[in-house]
């Protein structure tokens, strides 16, 4: 059997050890790393450096082709050197000849190799060299090697590995042959779900991308998973099911399950956030204080190989359950799972955000699939990741702070707060609080990389200050800010703003598109999928820049006239009309929800609304009703106990006030009798504010669309899901309630989907 292989993924696995130290999480480790070597290459010849080697090496009846790039093959003296750099933080002293087995283990391999390719050759030289980050300093150790020492060491590293590589690819075969033979977990499509099915099928095999509308009902979660399954045509390719809620991943965890009882053999992995999953109190990822970041390279590989031979489902639970078993790092444990697992399930960040993202998977072209769920949200959350904001207060205190502690850092902090100061005049000059720019301010971007680097060499010098934290939030604040900076294009804004003396500076990100695009292109095929994408035209605008993709808008199974929906257009609810029509509101409420005693949900667009409505209404049926009131900032428990209250036999009638686009608004299945009605109140309009306003202009500029992509399009998304709360099942009943004069305007009228062309307009 021919098996190719990477060297360093071979000594990776074999000779890791150690913990998970603050080299291993430091932001911008890599980038470091490639600097501190290019500097000690630009001591040497081009051919000298980065050479390629591949051999074929026989172990037992295996054919084992291993490669990679030497960092230095020299040539002195009649002699040849194999060299391989290593930056590191450390004092260069300190670090002893055998430290890291795995970085002397690389260049063992390398020597093996080179040795079995030049029979001619008695041996040559591994040198290990280590320097810091900037490459000035330097610090070698060298070994001579002939291929006979080699070969035990030879053997006992291709021993090790494969044992784990053939239990891998047993196992990644046996995800491909029961695939093929994989029925249809439920035995009978729902309406819709075959047509949706195929269309995923489809678009897989011609390695396209597809948007996809699918009403409730209809089985979307399922309905892309099984049709993925079946497209898998790889031991390597993977399923990535990424979502923006808990729910979502639940719900997955149980499509996958049901697939693992119908007869598929595959691994599937759950990653769930790190400040969620930590095991201590605080999420500190120092092995001087967390016991699962000590020694964690010890013990992952039992911990991996005793959780890939027991379990199918690697969810939260069992990762949890396995770390604490082995005593890793629970995160770091389910990113380690993911690598070896057939699919996995995570959130957005793990393919999209550029400082999150997954790069074992993401970075270069796959044949992997990704499947998006609620892919209404992607957009928002999108313009999140590639957003990034500094403050002036952090970096004013830390001035104050180092002024007579370290010369260097209380410079370079007093550099870049002197540019929040001149941000604070102009704004004052202008008369302004909130300023928006198209360009960047190098000077700033300068000063703030300045800082960067003398805070991260600051840090390492002095691991035990007692400012460490502060000091590591404005690390990984600066580091976020100009990570984020290399992405500035048209479609990004700069927001200067001033609160008092405060003032923040902010990259903002209006159109993601093209980078989302961008992350897709490195996969097969991305399905992205919700019962709200809604028009398609504008998600594929938003979502994937110019590209072409698939369009399918699947109809409701549900039969229209389990919904009773009704459009009030006498009632005006914009901003100014509000007090005037609060009467002829509560009224509306009142009547609907007395027709039939049950539990109904009444959404509002916004808290300072929904305070106004609730207490008038408290007033008008005071004891007579059961009312309820979405908080801020609730808690999961707070939350679960909120929606415990809809109960089907609840004998007095139940409203509960909720915020239009909250947590409440989406992701919740009350079923049968537990909701029987909603009144929806507004067309859902996000907030006039300077953000969504230069959202407005540049859609205006670049499509000419900016009101409707800014602000009908994101709200009309929030009335379709407010709406989808009611019907759930196909034996569901219920009653929904538009109340604004503005679903009469022909732009909203246009924008009602099929299943709501039955709706009764009333006064």
């Amino acid at each position: 059997m021919v098996i190719q292989k990477g060297v360093k993924e071979v000594v990776g696995y074999v000779y890791q050890q150690g913990d998970l130290n603050l080299e291993y999480f430091q932001a911008n480790r890599a980038q470091h790393g490639t600097n501190a070597h290019q500097a000690i290459q630009k001591k040497y010849l081009d051919e000298e450096c980065e050479v390629y080697l591949e051999m074929s090496v026989k172990h037992q009846e295996h054919d084992v082709i291993l490669s990679g790039r030497m960092d230095l093959l020299l040539h002195r003296d009649e002699r040849i050197i194999i060299g391989e750099i290593k930056s590191t933080t450390r004092r260069l002293e300190l670090i002893e000849e055998n430290d890291r087995p795995v970085h002397y283990a690389q260049a063992k391999v390398y020597a093996y190799l080179y040795l079995l390719k030049h029979p001619e050759l008695n041996s040559v030289i591994v040198r290990l060299i280590y320097c810091n980050l900037d490459g000035t300093e330097e610090r070698a150790f060298d070994q001579e090697y002939t291929l006979d020492e080699l070969e035990p060491f030879m053997n006992h590293t291709l021993e090790v590995y494969l044992q784990w590589y053939f239990i891998l690819l047993k196992s990644m075969q046996l995800k491909l042959k029961t695939a093929k033979t994989l029925q249809f977990p439920f035995g009978e499509f729902r309406e819709y779900q075959r047509e949706l099915s195929g269309a995923v099928y489809q678009t897989i095999k011609q390695k396209k991308n597809l948007l996809l509308r699918a009403p409730t009902g209809i089985g979307k979660t399922m309905g892309t998973i099984f049709p993925s399954i079946k497209a898998l045509s790889n031991t390597e390719q993977k399923i990535f099911y990424l979502t923006a809620k808990t729910i979502g991943r639940d719900v997955a965890e149980k499509a996958f399950d049901r697939c693992h009882a119908s007869g598929w053999q595959a691994k599937v992995t759950t990653i769930t956030a790190k400040e969620r999953i930590c095991f201590m109190d605080e999420v500190k990822c120092d092995p001087k204080f967390c016991p699962y970041a000590a020694g964690y390279f010890d013990r992952i590989n039992e911990a991996t190989k005793d959780l890939f031979e027991s379990e199918q489902l690697f969810n939260r639970s069992r990762i949890e359950t396995y770390a604490k078993k082995h005593q890793v790092c629970p995160f770091e444990f389910s990113l380690a799972m993911a690598s070896i697992s057939d699919a996995v399930i995570g959130d957005y960040n793990y393919m999209f955000d550029p400082r999150a993202f997954l790069r074992r998977f993401f970075e270069e072209p796959s044949s992997h699939i990704a499947l998006i769920d609620e892919a209404h949200n992607l957009y928002d959350r999108a313009c999140e990741m590639y957003s990034a904001s500094l403050s002036k207060e952090p970096i004013q205190e830390l001035k104050r702070l180092f002024k007579d502690r370290h010369k260097g850092l209380s410079k370079s902090l007093a550099n870049l707060n002197m540019k929040f100061i001149e941000y604070r005049h102009e704004l004052e000059e202008k008369k302004v609080f909130d300023l928006f720019k198209e360009n960047m301010d190098l000077s700033f971007l300068n000063r703030a990389q300045d800082l960067l680097d003398v805070l991260e060499k600051y840090l390492y010098q002095h691991q035990d200050t007692e400012y460490k934290p502060q000091l590591m939030n404005l690390y990984f604040e600066l580091h976020q800010f100009l990570r984020i900076s290399d992405y500035f294009n048209e479609s990004f804004r700069v927001r200067y703003e001033r609160f008092g003396i405060e003032v923040k500076v902010s990259i903002v990100c209006l159109n993601p598109s093209l980078y989302l695009s961008e992350k897709m292109e490195k996969v097969r095929s991305t399905i992205l999928f919700s019962a709200t994408l809604h028009p398609l035209d504008y998600y594929q605008t938003v979502l994937l820049h110019e590209e072409a993709c698939e369009k399918i808008f699947l109809p409701s199974p549900f039969k229209r006239e389990h919904l009773d929906l009704y459009v009030q257009h006498g009632i005006s609810t914009k901003y100014k009309q509000r007090e005037r029509s609060l009467a002829h509101l509560i009224q509306m409420i009142y009547h609907v929800t007395r027709q039939r005693v049950g539990n109904y949900m009444v959404f509002l667009p916004s808290y300072q609304y929904l305070e106004m409505v609730y207490e008038a209404y408290l007033a008008l049926v005071q004891d007579e009703q059961e009312l309820l009131f979405q908080q801020r900032d609730m808690s999961e428990e707070e939350r679960d106990a909120f929606l415990e209250k809809f109960n089907e036999t609840n004998v007095t009638t139940l409203v509960a006030f909720c915020v239009l686009g909250g947590i409440f608004s989406e992701g919740i299945d009350l079923i049968g009798d537990r909701l029987i009605g909603s009144l929806i109140v507004g067309v859902g309009l996000p907030q006039i504010n300077p953000l969504t306003e230069q959202r407005r202009d540049y859609f205006e500029e670049k499509f000419q669309k900016g009101y409707l992509y800014a602000y009908v399009y994101p709200g009309f998304n929030k009335v379709m899901q407010a709406v989808g709360r009611v019907i759930r099942t196909d034996e569901d009943r219920g009653t929904v309630m538009l109340i604004d004069e503005r679903y009469l305007e022909p732009t909203y009228l246009a924008l009602f989907p099929y299943e709501w062309q039955h709706a009764k307009f009333i006064r």
